[in-house]
Formats: structure tokens, sequence, C-alpha cells
């Protein structure tokens, strides 16, 4: 048996305060650069002085 039959306890208690710990916030994923510039390149030109 367990010298101290308390550890399967505190344990758990370990375990669950990890569970509900806050997560820390992560930023989201930054746009490659190359994708930016795919799409400013997809991006149909301005119209410039027509009218």
């Amino acid at each position: 048996m367990l010298e101290d039959p308390y550890a399967v306890l505190r344990a758990l208690l370990r375990a669950e305060a990890v569970r509900n710990a806050p997560k820390p916030s992560r930023p989201g994923p930054r746009p490659r650069p190359e994708t930016q510039e795919r799409q400013e390149r997809q991006q149909p030109p301005k119209d410039r002085g027509r009218g």
C-alpha cells in the first residue's frame, strides 16, 4: 500500500487545477509576406482618371 494515502487526491487536485487554469492568450497566425503580396496582385487595378 502507498505510504501517503492522500497522494492520489493531491495529484487529482493538481491535475484539475492545471485543467482549469486560464490559458495564456496567443496571437493569431500572421500572414506570410508572400501571401500578402499575392493578394495585392490579385486585386484589379484601381480606376484612375476615367470619367
